[in-house]
Order: structure tokens, then C-alpha cells, then sequence
């Protein structure tokens, strides 16, 4: 997510003002130029750095604006955008790129103290954009087979994804024979040859989905069977229930679903298989008391209590309420008491309804030099700078 100039973090490269200053004397080396300057560009290879403050307003569209400082080199660029007039302080580095088609900036600089210098690596824009692209669904089948079915198979130049619902099936593709189980799914490339058949202890209810998509299946996801788990299990439900409804756009939505589940396909490797040995009371208890716990956070923030308070309302040990947290949120029952007690410390001082101190109390730290420091290694500022940068 990008943040703008007015964001607190844009503060060590320079100041945000409503209106622009007056810059007949604030030149120490020269006398200051406003140029609009045309951006189209996605990347750039080469920034700007002014012994001068410069100034930079967004004119149209949207720009992005990178910034680095001098004296870190070796320091990632930030990325923000144009928000309000923005000085940048002497010496930091910048750059311009237009998110938008075309864009334009307003730049005030001295020109003779102005320097461009190449990067090492040019700095890239990548847009939120479809890497994905679904243009069609051909047919939706949902079949029912009794055992020794055989279908003797066929290629075509469009992608089939097969679905077991219930029972068991074998599939043949070029030449490999695969058994697939309840839950499993396969994506047929455009031009393979493939059959199935059911033996005569086998009985099968399968969904078939044929569609056109104009991108290339990488080999990871060709002949290969997935097990399904229950993110894309759920998707397909939601799939058969859109592609059955005559409502208005639900094909558009039966569109977005297919795509979902291909992107899932996409991820499979990296997501974490669900187990599926789990013994579902016991998900359901692990859910439930949960969720029953997450309430009571949120519901005594302004209470200090403890881990071990935590464990003794809930009748339950510390490691098992570190599990808990650690396997569904990937957090420590400490971390996520911390982190809403800071969220609603940052909400408190955006109403300046209440000093820092005050607040430290009602959220029930044990003193404002522990909750200053606790919040700014939360948000890399303390509370009384970020108070600070909340009216620019």
C-alpha cells in the first residue's frame, strides 16, 4: 500500500505545506524556478539531488515520488505520494514516476545547486494490474458416473480443470495415468490428449470446467494432481452456486471465482497444506475459544492485565494459549495485546482529547517511558512526534 507526503514516515526527508511558501529569499545559492515537468515514465534510472530545499506539487494525474538521503547510500528508496506542496530537505535524493497514464509535477529548484546522478539499478513502478487473464468459460459440467464408465478421450485448444466431488476416478494424460480421490483437481493444458474412466468398484461425481485463457500454465501446474483445501474447496462451492444464478453480473463473478482458484493453484506451493488428519471438534474448540478470548481483549483494552490473567479466566496453560495465537494469527498473545493496545493508543492521540501520559494510563501501561518506547518501536516514531505530524 502507498503511502502519501502527509504520511508521519515522510518526515525525515522534509516538510508538507498547504500552500506554497514564499521563495523570493528562501534560495541561499540562487534564486528558485518552478517548471511543470510531463511525466509518463514507470521507472527511472537516474535521480536528482539540490544543496537547496526543493518543492514539488502534483499538477495532474498522480506521482509517485521517490526519496533517499545522502548520507544513506546504501538505504532502500521510499516511496510516497505527491501530496500538498512537498520541501524536500537539501541533500536528499529524489525521483518522479507517474502511476497515473500521464501525469504532470510542479518542481521549484535552484538550478545551479541541482545535481542528477545515475543509479546503480533503475527504480521501478509495477502497478496493480491482472497478470492473469480469464477470457472465457466455454461449458460448466456437473456429472455423476457409476463404475466402469470410460470415456475415450479427446484434445482441444482450451483449458479443462476437473473437480472430484465425491468418490473416485482415474485420468489419463498424454500417456500417464493418475488416480484421483475426493477433493482432488487437475487442469488440462490446452492441446494434451486426456481420458477418463472408472473401475467397476468405482463410482465418481466430478465438475468439469472448460474455459479459454490467454496465458501459458507454467509446468508446475501441469499434469499434477491437487488436493484441495478448504480456501479453494470454498471457492468452488462459490463458483457452482455463481455460475447457476441468472442474477445480474453473476457470470462476470463465476469468471472472478475460476480465477481465484487458478491464482490459488499458483500459490499452492507456498501455502501451508491444511492437515488433514485434524480432528474437527477439536478445530471447532480451538475457534471458539479463540475467538472468545480475541472479544475479551478487545473488549477490556483499557484494562491491564497479563498473559498469565489471560490464562486463568480461559482455564488454559500458556503454551497452549502460545499455539493458539502462533498457529491462527502468527502472532504471540502478547504481541497481538500490545499491538491493540498501541492501534487504539494511535486513535486516542489523532483526537487530541487527552495527553500522552493520560493515555498511557487509561491503556494500562506500566509508565509513559515504556509506552513511548513501545510505540515507536511499533510505528518508528515516538507519540509525541507522531501527535506532532498528524495537522501537517
Amino acid at each position: 500500500m502507498l503511502k502519501r507526503t502527509t504520511h508521519y514516515q515522510f518526515q525525515p526527508y522534509g516538510e508538507v505545506f498547504y500552500e506554497l511558501p514564499d521563495l523570493s529569499e528562501a534560495a541561499v545559492n540562487g534564486v528558485y524556478r518552478g517548471q511543470v515537468i510531463p511525466l509518463k515514465n514507470k521507472s527511472i534510472s537516474q535521480v536528482f539531488v539540490s544543496a537547496d530545499p526543493v518543492y514539488i506539487s502534483c499538477k495532474s494525474g498522480i506521482v509517485l515520488l521517490v526519496v533517499q538521503k545522502s548520507d544513506q547510500p546504501d538505504a532502500l528508496y521510499e516511496q510516497f505520494v505527491v501530496h500538498r506542496i512537498v520541501k524536500l530537505n537539501p541533500g536528499v535524493r529524489y525521483g518522479l514516476i507517474s502511476i497515473s497514464v500521464g501525469s504532470e509535477a510542479m518542481v521549484y529548484t535552484v538550478a545551479s545547486t541541482c545535481q542528477i546522478e545515475q543509479l546503480p539499478d533503475p527504480i521501478q513502478f509495477d502497478p496493480i494490474e491482472t497478470k492473469l487473464h480469464i477470457e472465457e468459460i466455454l461449458a460448466t459440467y456437473y456429472q455423476v458416473r457409476k463404475g466402469d464408465y470410460v470415456f475415450p478421450g479427446e484434445a482441444h485448444q482450451y483449458y479443462e480443470l476437473i473437480y472430484i466431488d465425491h468418490g473416485s476416478m482415474e485420468t489419463i494424460v498424454e500417456n500417464q495415468e493418475y488416480h484421483l480421490e475426493k477433493y482432488d483437481l487437475m487442469v488440462y493444458a490446452p492441446g494434451q490428449f486426456h481420458s477418463h474412466f472408472t473401475r467397476s468398484d468405482q463410482n465418481c461425481s466430478y465438475l468439469t470446467v472448460i474455459f479459454r485463457m490467454n496465458d501459458a500454465l507454467p509446468e508446475s501446474l501441469q499434469n499434477r494432481i491437487f488436493h484441495s483445501r478448504k480456501d479453494i474447496y470454498q471457492v468452488l462451492c462459490r463458483f457452482m452456486k455463481a455460475i447457476q444464478s441468472d442474477d445480474y453480473l453473476c457470470n462476470e463473478l463465476s469468471i472472478l471465482y475460476l480465477k481465484e482458484v487458478m491464482i490459488l493453484l499458483h500459490q499452492f506451493d507456498r501455502k501451508q497444506a491444511m492437515d488433514a488428519g485434524a480432528n474437527p471438534m477439536q478445530v471447532h474448540y480451538e475457534h471458539t475459544l479463540l475467538n472468545e478470548i480475541l472479544v475479551y481483549i478487545n473488549n477490556n483494552i483499557y484494562t491491564a492485565f497479563t498473559v498469565e490473567d489471560l490464562c486463568s479466566k480461559f482455564s488454559v496453560s500458556r503454551s497452549s494459549l502460545q499455539n493458539l495465537f502462533r498457529s491462527n494469527l502468527n502472532i504471540s498473545p502478547k504481541q497481538y495485546i500490545s499491538e491493540k493496545k498501541l492501534s487504539q493508543a494511535k486513535k486516542l492521540i489523532q483526537e487530541h482529547k487527552h495527553t500522552i501520559s493520560e493515555i498511557s494510563d487509561m491503556l494500562g501501561f506500566t509508565s509513559i517511558h515504556y509506552f513511548s518506547r513501545k510505540f515507536k518501536t511499533q510505528y518508528g516514531v515516538s507519540p509525541t512526534d507522531y501527535s506532532k505530524s498528524i495537522n501537517q
